[in-house]
């Protein structure tokens, strides 16, 4: 099970249902207000950065130039050139890049002298760039295990200085915005309310699928109402 799965169990209900049921109507697409105690709170990305520490700046334009140096390396070398990668196939891919190194280390004692170095030192590159790959789109965006991995995300870390200058603090925020202000989700679950009972699951919870990192909103919120 992903770690955002396990983190997604943790988000209360009501915490949730505190927000929605608050919250103010705006035109800025990229904020969230509610009234607390009579006064507006906004949650935008200014409040997101503060809570995660994220870096949070505008996206860059990448031009011509940039987009070409991306490779699909990673891709190609480790998820054997397929064009729709889960997020679980990147777990398993990291987990076999350390089976690898095992199996390296053993096969060393075994004949007692280096051989391959070189590749060992790609071998582990991979794993850092795998596990930055997987720690962002499972956890800081939150996406389904079953969900297709970005190929631009995939790119991107192939090339480290590029990936760990990017703003990912803003893309994280804009999923977890999109996220947290679309469809009412109160309102859904009061329609599974409405069905007749004999439709009804029994024993049903109020629970959320959310995406993006919303436990910065969680830490937020909670500091206005509590």
């Amino acid at each position: 099970m992903l770690i955002s799965g396990l983190l997604n169990d943790f988000i209360p209900a009501k915490i949730v249902r505190m927000g929605k049921n608050s919250r103010m109507p705006t035109k800025k697409k990229r904020e969230l207000w509610f009234l607390v105690e009579g006064k507006p709170a906004r949650f935008s990305v200014r409040e997101f950065a503060i809570v995660t520490g994220l870096v949070c700046t505008p996206k860059p334009f990448l031009g011509l130039e940039e987009m070409l140096k991306l490779k699909a390396r990673i891709r190609d070398e480790n998820f054997k050139g397929a064009t729709q990668i889960k997020v679980d196939d990147i777990q398993k891919a990291f987990r076999s890049l350390c089976d690898k190194e095992e199996g390296g280390k053993k096969k060393k004692v075994e004949k007692g002298k280096k051989k391959k170095a070189e590749k060992e030192k790609d071998l582990g590159t991979d794993r850092v760039k795998i596990a930055l790959l997987y720690f962002l789109e499972g956890v800081l965006l939150g996406a389904d295990p079953k969900r297709n991995v970005s190929t631009f995300h995939m790119s991107m870390v192939d090339d480290l200085d590029m990936f760990n200058s990017y703003p990912w603090g803003t893309v994280v925020y804009d999923t977890t915005v999109d996220s947290l202000g679309g469809k009412d989700m109160v309102e859904k679950y009061r329609e599974r309310l409405r069905k007749p009972p004999h439709k009804q699951l029994p024993d049903v919870k109020e629970t959320y699928t959310l995406y993006g990192f919303p436990f910065a909103f969680q830490v937020w919120i909670i500091s206005c109402f509590v």
